[in-house]
């Protein structure tokens, strides 16, 4: 196991890219219907401003359907575009980091969330996941809390709701701003690039 996850008395995990496959990519194809499916630009949903808005909990699902379709040159499409919005929890696999949370459960460590996600969405992903939530001693959603990563304020909060020092932190995260506002917390860092960085004994 890396010796920074060992150290440490508390980990924890972004979602996506993470724990959770997350390909916006792929998810356009296999959620909207006809030719939009193949000429929409994912980047139109899942990069826009609107996505983290949705994130940050100040737009709804709606927002970002609208926002995409008038991207894309057509509002009145956004009907069609909504199931993007809402159904790529249903897309989603799990990924080799997930399979740790009960060893570490076992090596006696406290495993929480911290992750930037929409409300609905990251309740249809937790319904779908319940294996991987139920581990969880935390749960910190951006939407919940009306700030994102890599805002220091929600590391604050995390560490505050929970009792936990950030001295006896290690945080995952696949961006490596995210790590970076982190690590000026107090908490050490692990920047995901696949599994090997966590069992990594080096």
């Amino acid at each position: 196991m890396n010796r920074l996850i060992e150290s440490a008395k508390n980990v924890i995990f972004d979602v996506g890219c993470v724990l959770l496959l997350f390909e916006p990519e792929n998810y356009i194809p296999l959620t909207v219907e006809g030719d939009l499916g193949l000429k929409l630009d994912p980047a139109l949903v899942y990069g826009s401003d609107m996505w983290a808005k949705l994130d940050g909990g100040t737009a709804s699902e709606e927002d970002v359907a609208r926002d995409a379709a008038r991207a894309y040159g057509d509002e009145s499409l956004w009907p069609r575009i909504l199931p993007a919005v809402q159904r790529f929890p249903e897309f989603m696999v799990r990924m080799p980091a997930a399979d740790l949370l009960g060893p570490l459960h076992r090596m006696g460590k406290k495993l929480y969330v911290l992750s930037n996600y929409g409300k609905e969405p990251f309740a249809r992903t937790e319904k779908r996941f319940p294996d991987i939530f139920a581990q969880m001693d935390g749960i910190m959603v951006s939407s919940r809390e009306l700030v994102s990563k890599p805002d220091w304020r929600i590391y604050r909060r995390l560490m505050e709701r929970y009792g936990l020092k950030a001295e006896e932190c290690v945080f995952i995260d696949d961006r490596p701003e995210n790590v970076a506002a982190a690590r000026s917390m107090g908490m050490q860092g692990i920047v995901y690039t696949g599994i090997e960085v966590l069992i990594d004994e080096e």
